[in-house]
């Protein structure tokens, strides 16, 4: 594959496409968010502690709030174009706990607390919360009005372009919008991949570049091809991605480094590490004792509903591979009939179908043995909540995994030994992602993607994501 190419096909003129979206009123609206959320946190904070707002406390709300409001802009999340949920998620909590310690810091320096020191905490623990939910709530209505990213074009139109652009279109969140590709292969010229057209060699898009940014997706190309194509596209685009070949490898744990001229990627095996294993634990313990008191009267009324609908035990408990190959009984409250084993050998023996859907998912989405009781607490996912306890017994973690079943191990093969070095979780990746729509395939490549790619700013995204996905019920039965 060459930069230069035969003649290219007609392209559409630039009247002819949707107007150039900027970051700036974008970023705008972004901002105007966090300001309500500061001006709302102030509110709420005199309300509680039964103050009138004072002059004092807007001049600190002006001066910490700007502080914030630049610093937030130095991080680039207006608008953030390209973050991943996890890593504007950790943007996010540590900016505004940076500026939440210089505060307490200046105040315990001049002994001038505005309005007090318990107040700056609640003000700013507000304000951590509310500026978030704006965010997102205000970025999906630009989404929806489709208002918000940037127009990229994408540089290469084979497998990995076709991945990559469907990722982007499917979480238009993420902030990148593709809307034209480029390909030397004149066998590509005019097809469509993903909703957006190759319109013609390499060549055309370093001549008259349609975009600002650029995303190079050909990571197979050979080191001195490849050398060349980045050179060429950096020099067109005021923003160039590139797409590495480094597949199968972890991707939120790289950091780039210089060692002279020469560039190199830091890979971290976060899960490995001894601080970060004590620290997941620690926060699944926390985390879970907080959620077992909390919990307690809901969990009494289910086993009571339990009880009065079908025969049998409240909770059940299922063997599960657990960490390092140990076995642990996985506690779930009961929603299946009693005698559900001899019921499901009978189903899947007289009905191919059945066997079939059951071999590929582990589940069935009609299923007669699910009680009525059952069919809810499968829906909103409450029968995994005895699965606290096993958090506390050290069997499992808030987020991990999928806890397999003991008679899956086979199917695992080698893979056993990379996904039974962490603990299973309650929820996990592919609960948030596909859920019960995932092949047993799909599932195990969401769980090497989370060990590989841990950190606790995922763990915290998944969590965040986990409640939507309960709430609505999607994808479970």
């Amino acid at each position: 594959m060459g930069v230069l190419s035969p003649t290219p096909i007609p392209m559409q003129r630039r009247s002819e496409r949707a107007p150039r979206l900027t970051s700036v009123p974008q970023g705008l609206v972004l901002l105007t968010g966090d300001v309500l959320a500061l001006a709302l946190a102030l509110l709420m904070t005199s309300a509680v502690f039964g103050l009138a707002i004072s002059r004092s406390g807007l001049q600190a709300l002006a001066v910490w709030g700007g502080l914030w409001l630049i610093w937030r802009a130095y991080q680039g999340l207006y608008p953030g174009y390209g973050r991943s949920p996890q890593t504007e998620l950790r943007l996010h909590v540590i900016g505004t706990l940076q500026l939440v310690a210089g505060q307490l810091a200046a105040a315990l320096a001049t002994q001038r607390f505005s309005p007090s020191f318990s107040g700056i905490i609640m003000e700013w623990s507000i304000v951590l919360v509310v500026s978030l939910i704006l965010r997102y709530y205000l970025r999906a209505n630009l989404v929806a009005m489709n208002f918000f990213g940037r127009e990229i074009s994408i540089i290469g139109a084979g497998r990995t372009a076709e991945v990559v652009i469907a990722h982007l279109r499917t979480y238009p969140a993420y902030g990148l919008k593709p809307v034209v590709a480029y390909d030397d292969n004149v066998d590509l010229h005019g097809t469509v991949v993903n909703g957006v057209r190759v319109v013609g060699p390499i060549s055309m898009a370093l001549e008259t570049p349609l975009t600002e940014h650029a995303l190079l997706s050909i990571p197979g190309a050979r080191a001195e091809l490849a050398q060349r194509l980045v050179n060429s596209v950096y020099a067109s685009f005021p923003y160039t991605w590139i797409i590495p070949d480094l597949f199968g490898m972890p991707n939120q744990a790289l950091q780039a480094h210089n060692i002279g001229t020469v560039a190199s990627l830091e890979i971290r095996n976060n899960l490995r590490s001894l601080q970060s294993q004590v620290l997941k634990r620690v926060l699944d313990f926390l985390l879970g004792l907080g959620l077992s008191l909390l919990l307690l009267p809901l969990l009494a009324l289910i086993a009571l509903l339990i009880r009065l609908d079908s025969p049998g035990p409240v909770l059940f408990a299922a063997p599960r591979l657990g960490r390092q190959h140990r076995v642990f009984n996985c506690y779930k409250f009961r929603s299946m009939h009693f005698d559900a084993e001899e019921r499901l050998h009978g189903m899947l023996s007289d009905d191919p179908a059945l066997r079939d859907e059951y071999e590929t998912y582990h589940k069935l989405k009609s299923d007669p043995r699910v009680t009525r009781v059952g069919y809810f607490l499968r829906k909103y996912s409450l029968d995994e909540l005895p699965q606290i306890f096993n958090i506390l017994l050290g069997h499992m973690s808030m987020v991990g995994p999928r806890p397999y079943l003991v008679r899956e191990q086979h199917k695992l093969g080698s893979f056993s030994s990379f996904v039974l070095q962490v603990r299973p979780g309650i929820t996990g990746y592919w609960q948030v992602s596909g859920r019960n729509t995932s092949t047993f395939e799909e599932r195990m490549d969401m769980d090497k993607f989370y060990i590989t790619n841990w950190t606790p700013w995922l763990d915290l995204m998944i969590l965040l994501r986990t409640v939507g996905v309960v709430l609505r019920g999607h994808g479970a039965y």
